[in-house]
């Protein structure tokens, strides 16, 4: 990951971590049901998730991971999800079980797990160079 996206991730951090401070305070400003509570967590969870999919994408692209598609689509999709649970209020029932948000959040989550899941049954780059460089080890010695 470059550089800067790390700056982008930290950022989006420090923004998640003020809004779950800020989350039980009194006075929130708020549009609504719409806290600004929520839009902190909204963009402080996309700064920082987008820099590391970003990288995931570059780092499969370039070991030829197959199935590109999933590994683009499914985490966009689960950005979404959450980014709309987060909108919804509470109080929103889903089967009288859970609060509708929480099924959204839960199914975003498992949509963004392909950022840092690596494909089965494909080899990852480092590990290749790790096995050529201990094979170099062992042909000099």
């Amino acid at each position: 990951m470059k550089r800067f996206h790390y700056v982008y991730s930290v950022i989006g951090l420090l923004v998640l971590f003020i809004a779950f401070l800020m989350y039980q305070m009194p006075s929130i400003p708020a549009w609504g049901t719409v806290k600004l509570t929520d839009v902190m967590m909204i963009v402080g969870g996309l700064l920082f998730i987008v820099p590391i999919y970003v990288d995931s994408l570059r780092r499969k692209g370039n070991d030829g991971a197959p199935n590109r598609w999933v590994w683009a689509t499914l985490p966009l999709v689960g950005m979404a999800v959450v980014c709309v649970g987060i909108l919804i209020p509470n109080s929103i029932g889903f089967l009288a079980l859970f609060p509708l948000a929480d099924v959204f959040y839960l199914v975003g989550c498992l949509l963004i797990l392909p950022v840092f899941v690596y494909p089965p049954f494909d080899l990852n780059r480092e590990e290749l160079e790790e096995e050529i460089e201990e094979m170099e080890e062992r042909m000099g010695a």
